[in-house]
């Protein structure tokens, strides 16, 4: 279905991909055929995706690093500046929302970044109706959410996303990663309503929606956003450049069943030769391989705390009572 009064210029097209300087050198999917994630490193041309600093990964907060980093300053995330134009898209493999501004003005820096960074879109990776315990690209302590939203800066000192790519440099880009979690019986998030009640504008690929009033990006977000994972990686789609300072947060998105459903199946992937599209579902790389890389976390992570068997928290309770009534 095509919204003809929010046609976006085939360039601009380009530049809602996840990955605007190859991704469409070969096709590709998340299927378990040859052009799945498995095969993605020999199957796409000049593809990165073999590389070793992959993502996503699964963190281990008990493993994590502990790391001083100063607070984000966010720009532009709690009221839209007057020249950003949002546009929701179908690209074939996510629901993009792109962020053009003449002056660049939703942007970040702190947190242990180097400089300021642009933001440039916004999209996210879900699982299926049939198995809402999968869909996050990245786990935690191997455990999945049913899904991630990232938002996607570029480095201010590249002129736009696609030549921060193309540069090759480990910190051109500056991806913040939020896992999304279910409330079964919880209300409707109402930061997340412009995605999920603009779906039906960009069910098959190549769709796309402007919206006619903008929405801050914070309103979809946890409020606190002061614990998080850091780590070195890339993109998650191919070519799979290894271009990407993480960061993952440890609050989650809340969202509700029914808008959950609404996005897993209110999309379509790019249709085959021949075949009707499917559904677009579990648009999610699995987990890649750490390697020697370390992962650095902004927390005392309660997972990395000892905690001593109930026998001997017992054992010492008794010592003390004893040692209590001695001095009486």
């Amino acid at each position: 279905m095509l919204n003809q009064a929010a046609v976006l210029p085939t360039l601009l097209l380009l530049v809602l991909a996840t990955t605007p300087s190859a991704e469409g050198a070969t096709a590709w999917d998340y299927g378990s055929g040859s052009t799945g994630p498995a095969n993605w490193a020999t199957a796409v041309t000049n593809s990165s995706c073999g590389g070793s600093s992959q993502s996503p990964i699964n963190i281990v907060s008990a493993s994590a690093t502990q790391q001083t980093y100063t607070a984000f300053t966010l720009t532009g995330y709690d009221t839209v500046p007057s020249d950003v134009t949002m546009t929701m898209s179908n690209n074939g493999h996510s629901v993009v929302v792109a962020l053009t501004s003449a002056s660049n003005a939703i942007s970040m820096s702190g947190g242990g970044l180097t400089g300021t960074y642009i933001a440039a879109q916004f999209h996210f990776h879900w699982g299926s109706q049939s198995d809402l315990t999968v869909g996050s690209e990245h786990t935690l302590n191997g455990n999945a959410y049913p899904g991630e939203l990232h938002i996607v800066h570029y480095s201010s000192t590249y002129s736009s996303l696609g030549d921060a790519v193309a540069s090759g440099s480990a910190t051109a880009l500056a991806v913040l990663g939020f896992f999304m979690e279910v409330e079964v019986d919880g209300d409707d998030n109402s930061g997340l309503a412009p995605i999920v009640d603009n779906m039906q504008n960009v069910n098959d690929s190549g769709d796309s929606y402007q919206f006619t009033t903008n929405f801050a990006l914070n309103t979809m977000l946890p409020s606190s956003k002061t614990n998080f994972f850091r780590y070195s990686g890339s993109l998650t789609t191919p070519s799979c450049n290894e271009v990407v300072v993480w960061t993952v947060f440890e609050n989650t998105i809340k969202i509700s069943q029914s808008q959950m459903n609404t996005l897993v199946t209110g999309a379509y992937y790019t249709a085959e030769a021949g075949q009707a599209a499917a559904v677009m579902a579990d648009n999610y790389r699995p987990v890649q391989n750490l390697n020697t890389r370390t992962v650095y976390s902004s927390f005392a992570s309660a997972a990395s705390l000892r905690v001593l068997p109930a026998w001997q928290l017992l054992v010492a309770a008794v010592a003390c009572a004893v040692a209590a009534a001695r001095r009486q």
